[in-house]
């Protein structure tokens, strides 16, 4: 998942960080706090950051949804941050913690002493006694989305009865905190997966009038799946859907990664780029796309997809904006460079080749290949030379 390009978004694991140290002056020695959310999101169901006092090696994630996750080192600390994909709270690993305890109960606060002899109640706090843990506490909070939070300390007794009502004291103005930072982390997350990275900074920055536009130069990928509509007549719909996510898992995450992003699903199309930037001229935007589209096509074949496809492989600059009314928006492309790499792919089927390339494509990226038709593309004057992979 790429890092947020905006700065004005608040940081969850500095507000957790800041949080901690607080309570540290405040003579609540905690070691380890654990913060998990849920959220709704398209892509993952919860977060879960969790605070070391000091630079450590969090271990291997404990449980097969993670989505995400990066350990950040603030202030001699460690913060382990980590999204999880929908199913997260079915996992055995949940079932068996004090947070499905709590969560299946009307209390607000769950407190375990930690002795080194047992007994263990839940095996956290087993895990817990080689690190000289003392005590486990965990708590709901009493509104906002943030869920629950545990604390875990090495002070000898555990935590007091004051300490504990003081940290519960405390919960609602952290929870306005990180509500607020866990919705920034959504609007930008959501946009990222619906409109792409380059228009969510865009977005993020205001340009979201109508007739905003932003201009892109580099490779330009239009992809297109073969015999779509007859398949849709014999296949179920639910059976479609699970070829077509299975299809685009085959290519959007190549597309990624090397470098290219996703800007549009056209039906069942792909329009992407690989924008060229001060470190990216055209000759390593091109190799990247062709590099993309030769890789994707083996995960295609590998995989035995349900679905074959037509890749047209251009490159030019063009338009990226906020097109439409006040009552309907919508960010697309338009440009006739766009418009050729379309036209390209459409004549994959006609020269029964699962991969075309334009004269400027092939040039600007000094790739073996040869011409297999030059031929008229609808609605751009001329003729087109038409290259395919060397072989």
């Amino acid at each position: 998942m790429r890092q947020a390009q905006t700065a004005e978004r608040r940081d969850i694991a500095a507000l957790l960080n800041g949080y901690c140290r607080l309570l540290s002056r405040h003579g609540i020695a905690v070691f380890r706090v654990s913060l998990p959310m849920n959220t709704l999101h398209p892509q993952f169901q919860a977060l879960r950051y969790v605070w070391y006092d000091e630079v450590c090696d969090p271990g291997p994630f404990p449980a097969p949804t993670l989505f995400h996750r990066a350990i950040h080192q603030i202030d001699g600390c460690t913060i382990d941050e980590a999204f999880m994909i929908h199913g997260a709270r079915d996992s055995p690993q949940f079932r068996v913690s004090p947070w499905f305890r709590l969560s299946e109960s009307a209390a607000t606060r769950l407190s375990f002493p930690i002795l080194a002899d047992g007994p263990y109640e839940f095996p956290v706090l087993k895990d817990l006694v080689a690190s000289g843990a003392t005590h486990y506490l965990v708590l709901k909070f009493a509104s906002g989305i943030t869920g629950m939070i545990s604390f875990v300390t090495r002070q000898p007794g555990g935590f007091t009865p004051a300490q504990e009502d003081l940290i519960e004291s405390s919960l609602p103005a952290l929870a306005a905190l990180v509500d607020a930072a866990v919705k920034d982390l959504i609007l930008e997350t959501v946009l990222h997966c619906y409109v792409g990275y380059a228009p969510t900074d865009e977005i993020m920055r205001g340009n979201i009038r109508p007739g905003a536009m932003l201009d892109i130069d580099g490779a330009i990928w239009f992809s297109d799946i073969r015999k779509y509509s007859t398949h849709t007549q014999n296949t179920e719909p639910a059976a479609l859907i699970a070829e077509l996510n299975a299809y685009y898992e085959c290519v959007v995450p190549i597309i990624y990664a090397h470098g290219g992003e996703v800007l549009k699903f056209i039906g069942d199309a792909i329009l992407a780029i690989f924008p060229t930037s001060a470190e990216r001229t055209r000759y390593s935007a091109c190799n990247a796309a062709f590099a993309a589209a030769t890789a994707a096509n083996k995960t295609i074949a590998e995989r035995a997809s349900a679905f074959r496809h037509g890749i047209g492989l251009h490159v030019g600059a063009f338009q990226y904006g906020n097109i439409g009314s006040l009552r309907r928006m919508d960010f697309t492309v338009i440009g006739n460079e766009v418009n050729i790499a379309s036209r390209i792919e459409g004549q994959c089927s006609v020269q029964q080749q699962p991969l075309l390339m334009s004269a400027a494509f092939v040039e600007n990226g000094t790739i073996a290949a040869r011409v297999i038709a030059r031929t008229a593309l609808k609605g751009i004057d001329g003729e087109a030379e038409l290259f395919v992979p060397a072989e």
